[in-house]
């Protein structure tokens, strides 16, 4: 989940009005990894925090998000200067949604084993709790994994992703902080593959034939090891301690 961070946010970056808030009501330039590690603190908190942690963590984010609201400066991709944006706008955090359940499941297979069909419908099924959290109306969410992966796919080849300056400047202050720039770039040299080439492109990423072979390679050795690597090395602590709870209550 950790490493597929970076991902998601690239592809929420690609989004001109998802930009446009985080650019403008967030101190990226000098906190560049502060929203990344949030967002990654909000989904471990609703998935393996108890349940009124869970309630807490989803309302502190709702209230911020209440408050982001403006209009693009700029004509970027369909989206003309003057269109207003706001971060609780149902349409907007669908699509945050889809990028982190998308990014999970796309950078577990790389590093870690493919999935089956079912595997991905039940990830799913559990991703739809996430929406609900957020309040995104029911009939918004695609509601099987089939019908999202159709939404994922029909948005990343739509100029509905269209990276602007908003968006990359956020990216270059995440993939490039001050004393952080080539460690950070290394943390994120898989989600960067994993992204969809336009987008990678857009962004302004190199990506060279070299860089892919590495990549594989990478995914190669980690499906290997995997299943020789301790679980408390690999597994969110906090995952271990809900499935800890979960088998002290039952016993």
């Amino acid at each position: 989940m950790v490493l597929s961070g970076p991902r998601a946010l690239l592809l929420e970056m690609a989004h001109p009005l998802v930009a446009a808030g985080v650019a403008e009501h967030s101190d990226f330039q000098r906190q560049p990894l502060r929203r990344l590690f949030r967002t990654v603190g909000v989904m471990t908190a609703i998935n393996f925090e108890p349940a009124s942690r869970a309630r807490a963590a989803v309302a502190h984010t709702r209230g911020c998000h209440g408050r982001v609201r403006g209009t693009l400066a700029q004509d970027v991709g369909p989206y003309l200067a003057g269109t207003p944006y706001r971060a609780d706008d149902p349409l907007l955090q669908l699509w945050v949604v889809a990028t982190l359940i998308d990014s999970v499941l796309v950078v577990y297979e790389h590093l870690v084993r493919p999935l089956a069909l079912r595997e991905k419908q039940a990830y799913y099924a559990g991703g739809l709790q996430l929406g609900r959290a957020f309040g995104i109306p029911a009939e918004l969410m695609p509601p099987e994994y089939d019908d999202f992966q159709t939404y994922v796919d029909a948005m990343v080849r739509s100029d509905a992703l269209t990276v602007g300056p908003a968006g990359r400047a956020v990216v270059n202050a995440l993939m490039t902080p001050r004393g952080l720039g080539r460690a950070s770039r290394l943390a994120s040299f898989v989600s960067i593959g994993l992204t969809p080439p336009r987008l990678r492109e857009a962004f302004g990423f190199r990506w060279t034939e070299s860089d892919e072979r590495r990549l594989q390679r990478l995914g190669r050795i980690s499906r290997r090891l995997r299943p020789w690597t301790p679980t408390p090395l690999v597994v969110h602590p906090q995952a271990l301690f809900a499935e800890w709870r979960l088998r002290h209550a039952s016993g």
